[in-house]
């Protein structure tokens, strides 16, 4: 079930050019949700006897009374999306046409992706797992342009042919980093299986790395703290992001007219001109050895 809603304005700002400013809404309920091997969990009042070192297949301490794991789905998520967006288009004149197109959004969720492959955090209470979604992206900036050079008739058929028609184009793509969800690869809580559990975020301390000989350090390990024994991490999930993502291209073209149905146009093409580092993933693991910093490049 999903409820949407949007409002637009739109307005000529100078001739050619259309500037278009909407805020746009969605609300979502009854979400797939599954929960792989670990419905049947400890019980509340018994995980901090097994974070104490309790065996969490003792008789009762399950919700089933049974050590078997077992698999869930139910449609019991929801989630929300705000977002400002704000478009301008100026059609092909003396030249020249450009488009850019930017967002301000923010989605929130209670279902996240881990659920689906390793598990929900706490199966007796999801909105433990309610924050920034997994897609979340706050801001988005992308720009195109193209460019006519202009002809060179005067100067003659054969100058116009070698020098005329040539074209410049641009697209140009910013994008804040997606979430990233630190865990503590570990039972803390004492749920007695596979868990998601997210560490405390020491007071303070400065959660981001800002090495220039380094990028793909990013995040500090001495941010996060183990949480007592038989409790949940205060770190919120999404409290952290990725490093977001910068793209240019570039691409220079010669068109030639042959007849009025058919054209010949020769390409040259840059990709990501400015050779920006941009990181796909991120080990967001406190696990044994703390957080390891390293950042897939794609």
């Amino acid at each position: 079930e999903s409820w949407q809603w949007n409002l637009s304005v739109s307005r000529e700002v100078m001739k050619n050019t259309v500037v278009e400013a909407s805020y746009v809404g969605n609300h979502g309920l009854h979400i797939w949700r599954l929960i792989n091997n670990g419905y049947n969990a400890v019980l509340p009042q018994f995980r901090a006897q097994v974070a104490a070192g309790a065996d969490s297949n003792s008789p009762g301490f399950r919700r089933f009374g049974f050590t078997n794991g077992v698999i869930r789905d139910e449609s019991t998520g929801d989630s929300s999306y705000h977002a400002l967006q704000v478009w301008m288009d100026r059609r092909f004149t003396n030249r020249l046409a450009f488009q850019a197109a930017y967002t301000w959004s923010h989605t929130i969720s209670n279902v996240p992706t881990q659920s689906f492959i390793s598990a929900t955090t706490d199966v007796f209470n999801y909105n433990l797992d309610r924050g920034d979604a997994d897609l979340d992206r706050r801001h988005a900036l992308v720009f195109n342009a193209v460019y006519a050079l202009p002809d060179f008739k005067k100067w003659g058929t054969v100058a116009n042919h070698l020098l005329g028609d040539w074209q410049l184009n641009g697209i140009a793509s910013f994008y804040s980093g997606t979430p990233l969800n630190i865990i503590l690869g570990t039972d803390v809580a004492g749920l007695g299986g596979a868990t998601t559990q997210r560490p405390n975020l020491v007071p303070g301390a400065q959660i981001y790395i800002d090495n220039p000989s380094d990028r793909s350090l990013l995040i500090n390990r001495a941010a996060f703290a183990t949480p007592a024994p038989g409790t949940f991490g205060n770190l919120g999930r999404g409290a952290v992001r990725a490093p977001g993502i910068k793209n240019v291209d570039f691409s220079l073209a010669k068109n030639w007219k042959m007849g009025e149905r058919y054209g010949l146009q020769l390409r040259g093409e840059m990709f990501n001109v400015f050779n920006f580092v941009n990181f796909r993933g991120h080990n967001a693991s406190v696990a044994a050895f703390g957080i390891e910093n390293n950042l897939a490049n794609g």
